[in-house]
């Protein structure tokens, strides 16, 4: 199992080099629980958790909308904006990207990586 950390953390680690906007990218259960993280400074339990729970709340809104699957929840701040993304049922795609940094490269770059993700962690 240890290898499936190491290959996420390596695409984590490319998102990175890829997106010099990325100031914070990290992989967490639906539960909450970090799995691979790359933040400095911050509280990765606590972030994790309200990840998870904040991309949990997002999929019954829009469930109870029909609004079909949930593909993202972005939600922007004066200093740059949060991706979260569902990589499956189990695991999910945390960014905090610049303001400064393109948001659409971003988001390609949430699904390219979640793609990846899914194969490394699907058992």
């Amino acid at each position: 199992m240890e290898g499936r950390y190491e290959a996420v953390n390596h695409v984590l680690e490319e998102m990175r080099r890829d997106n010099p906007g990325l100031d914070a990218v990290a992989v967490v259960s639906s539960d909450g629980m970090p799995v691979v993280t790359l933040m400095s400074a911050a509280d990765e339990l606590k972030v994790s958790a309200m990840a998870a729970t904040l991309q949990g709340v997002a999929e019954q809104v829009i469930k109870e909308l029909r609004g079909g699957e949930l593909r993202h929840v972005i939600v922007t701040s004066e200093e740059g904006t949060l991706v979260i993304k569902s990589v499956s049922k189990d695991f999910v795609l945390v960014m905090l990207v610049r303001v400064e940094a393109k948001i659409g490269f971003s988001l390609w770059q949430a699904e390219q990586a979640s793609l990846k993700i899914a194969k490394i962690l699907s058992p």
